[in-house]
């Protein structure tokens, strides 16, 4: 551990380099979808699958990587990660075939769950308690850059290089972090139970969370009042086999939702909390982005260089937030940011229209609040979760931020689903977005007040795992 406590910061920079690569392929390729479905000639909801494939490998996947890292050596299958992270998007830069473009792009999905399984569980396994919340700070920032410049990043490299340059540039990265990973990685194997897998339960996962996606799609192209009887059955056979996954963890002691993490406060309270940040992140940006172009009339740069607020702001406030964890414990910095989140909703729902200010004000205002709580609360739910399963626990907050994300999705395609093909003007969908960032507000004051049920006690200066 000395040599891996000496490293500690170097190894913090493969991991947001990991953090980054997996979580700027979520975004980075949704710029691409027109450029590829003329080039394999297929429509734009088939190749919406490029996208949607490489989300459903991760979230069906993050649970059982994390149970196998836990009984594994996490070194190695956090560094063989890179390996197939790097073969995945060099299969997909060479791609002849739709097919064989969909299967590159699983293949790359498995490397990033391997990747984003062990992320949170490697800063825990070097820093101590009381340097965790500064290390996973500057982790948070990486996942908030990664997720939200995707598209930004994408759309400026095509315009001096072809798409498969958005996977060629993978390549040398993952090699790079594989090779620093298996020489400065601590090499400790892991003391997990050697546990059944759940397969029943994974399956639940990706068949509920695949139907969800389709639902939310199907909403999307046809509007939020004209809902297809289709969507209705995906959206509601979706949400009965998440129950039964539910169902399913409550009879077995080998779920792929643990029991025994949920047995910690701060474990099952920070998952839960998170995945209504982030459905409110998720939900609220979409309108917005929208309704800054097409009602509002801004450019697309425009629109992208205010939209950086809420990024950029968070990239501020996050190293501060997790100092201050670190110093004096989480329970302020949480229920603080999940309240500034709350009343940023405010300055869409109250401002007498919708304009660029209100947006912008809220934009701002709900950064500074989620560089408060995600880098808190990560550290918060690392901590308590036992070391015996803290890559299970990684990959579980890893899975709720996807699902979150999901939600919100599917709540902003059902209030304001028709924005994207409908043209209305000026306060045309002004009544609909205030009521989102209603039900947004509502979400993040729930947070801000389960934030004030934390124990309010300071990080271990000793212990490595706490």
């Amino acid at each position: 551990m000395s040599a891996a406590s000496a490293n500690k910061w170097g190894i913090l920079h493969i991991v947001n380099m990991g953090t980054l690569i997996s979580t700027l392929d979520v975004g980075i390729v949704n710029v691409s979808l027109p450029i590829m479905a003329k080039q394999f000639s297929v429509s734009l909801a088939q190749v919406q699958w490029v996208a949607t494939i490489y989300l459903l490998t991760m979230v069906v996947l993050l649970p059982f990587m994390g149970k196998l890292s836990d009984r594994l050596e996490r070194r190695k299958v956090y560094s063989y990660g890179f390996l197939i992270f790097g073969i995945g998007s060099l299969c997909i830069a060479v791609s002849q075939g739709f097919i064989g473009l969909l299967l590159s792009r699983c293949l790359q999905g498995i490397g990033a769950t391997m990747i984003m399984a062990n992320s949170q569980a490697m800063v825990r396994e070097v820093f101590p308690d009381h340097e965790r919340g500064r290390a996973l700070g500057i982790n948070a920032v990486v996942i908030s850059a990664g997720t939200l410049s995707g598209p930004a990043i994408g759309g400026l490299m095509l315009e001096f290089v072809d798409w498969p340059w958005l996977f060629w540039i993978n390549v040398p990265i993952a090699l790079a972090a594989c090779a620093l990973g298996f020489r400065w990685f601590p090499r400790f194997k892991s003391a997990g139970a050697k546990t059944r897998f759940d397969v029943v339960g994974t399956a639940l996962l990706g068949a509920g969370t695949c139907l969800l996606m389709m639902a939310a799609e199907s909403v999307k192209e046809g509007g939020a009042f004209s809902i297809s009887p289709e969507a209705w059955i995906q959206g509601s056979v979706g949400i009965v086999l998440l129950l039964a996954l539910w169902l399913q963890g409550r009879r077995i002691d080998y779920g792929i939702i643990d029991r025994e993490l949920f047995q910690y406060r701060k474990v099952w309270l920070g998952n839960a909390s998170s995945f209504m940040i982030n459905l409110a992140q998720t939900a609220t940006l979409i309108p917005v982005t929208f309704y800054l172009q097409n009602q509002l009339g801004y450019s697309a740069w425009t629109t992208g260089a205010l939209l950086m607020l809420q990024p950029l702001l968070m990239g501020i406030v996050a190293p501060f937030a997790g100092w201050f964890r670190d110093k004096y414990g989480g329970s302020f910095p949480i229920a603080g940011g999940a309240f500034l989140c709350a009343l940023s909703m405010l300055f869409v729902v109250f401002m007498p229209t919708v304009s660029a200010m209100s947006i912008g004000l809220q934009l701002a205002v709900f950064g500074i609040g989620i560089g408060l709580f995600h880098a808190t609360n990560n550290a918060e739910i690392m901590s308590a979760a036992p070391a015996s399963k803290s890559s299970l626990a990684g990959s579980l907050l890893a899975l709720v931020r996807y699902l979150g994300q999901i939600a919100g999705i599917g709540i902003a395609t059902l209030l304001v689903g028709s924005m994207g093909i409908s043209g209305g003007e000026g306060e045309s969908f002004g009544i609909p977005i205030r009521i989102l960032f209603g039900l947004c507000f509502a979400c993040c004051l729930v947070v801000a007040v389960a934030g004030r049920l934390l124990p309010k006690e300071r990080p271990d200066s000793k212990a490595i795992s706490a």
